[in-house]
């Protein structure tokens, strides 16, 4: 008996002492990107404004479907496996310079994608950046899991920005 409460009590203070350390960890993270491109801002954002173009440099979505609200194409679908939960990326707001996603997926927060365009006065480029927010709840795993976020998901932000840059200049090449 006295072996099980010095388990019990040891199983208590190292998840308390877990997770206080948990709360040194912030609850909202933001992984951020960018490149420059040399081409016009309105090239460039129709790559991520429509849709239809994110299969050509969105990782991952190669093999998506259309999400369609309304009637209106507003994203693609990652993952219906669960009919409750999907896992969709919806474009939810566009401004002059700048484009706004929501990627819901089963129980996480939705994390938002944002790409900004940015021009500077004496440049012949403009830049594209792409960041992700994620709103973490006071959940231990869910906090140390964060540490590894910059790595799951830096390298495809590189690519699909790569992509985009790739696509836009090539397509003025081509016009030229």
């Amino acid at each position: 008996m006295r072996g099980l409460k010095l388990i019990i009590l040891s199983f208590v203070i190292l998840f308390t002492v877990v997770w206080l350390i948990s709360l040194l960890i912030p609850s909202r993270v933001r992984i951020s990107r960018a490149v420059n491109i040399h081409a016009n801002k309105d090239s460039i954002l129709s790559m991520v404004k429509d849709p239809m173009h994110w299969k050509e440099w969105y990782p991952g979505l190669d093999s998506s479907k259309p999400l369609y609200v309304e009637g209106r194409l507003k994203g693609a679908i990652l993952s219906d496996k669960d009919p409750q939960h999907p896992v969709y990326l919806e474009l939810e707001k566009e401004t002059a310079d700048e484009v706004t996603a929501l990627f819901v997926g089963g129980r996480i927060k939705p994390v938002v994608n944002t790409w900004k365009t940015i021009s500077y006065a004496h440049s012949d480029s403009l830049t594209l950046q792409w960041y992700m927010d994620f709103q973490l709840r006071w959940y231990p795993w869910e906090k140390f899991a964060s540490l590894l976020l910059e790595k799951s998901y830096g390298p495809p932000m590189e690519k699909g920005l790569s992509d985009i840059k790739k696509s836009v200049q090539a397509d003025l090449s081509s016009n030229n």
